[in-house]
C-alpha cells in the first residue's frame, strides 16, 4: 500500500472536522427543536385541563338543573 501524501492526510483530516461540525449543527438543530415541541406539548396539556374543568362545571349546572 502506498503512502499517503499530505495533500491527502489533510483532505481526509478536512472531511471529517467538516462532518463532524455539520452533525454538530444537525445535532443543536434537532435538539432545539425537540425543546420547542416539549413546551407547546405543557401548553396544549394546560389547554386541555382547563377545557374539562369547564365541561365539569357544564355537568354540574346540567344535574342541577335535572335536564338529561
Amino acid at each position: 500500500m502506498d503512502t499517503l501524501t499530505q495533500f491527502e492526510l489533510l483532505s481526509i483530516v478536512g472531511a471529517i472536522i467538516g462532518m463532524w461540525l455539520k452533525f454538530q449543527n444537525d445535532f443543536t438543530t434537532l435538539k432545539s427543536r425537540v425543546k420547542v415541541l416539549e413546551m407547546d406539548h405543557g401548553e396544549l396539556k394546560a389547554n386541555i385541563e382547563t377545557l374539562l374543568k369547564e365541561i365539569q362545571e357544564v355537568k354540574l349546572l346540567l344535574a342541577k338543573n335535572q335536564v338529561q
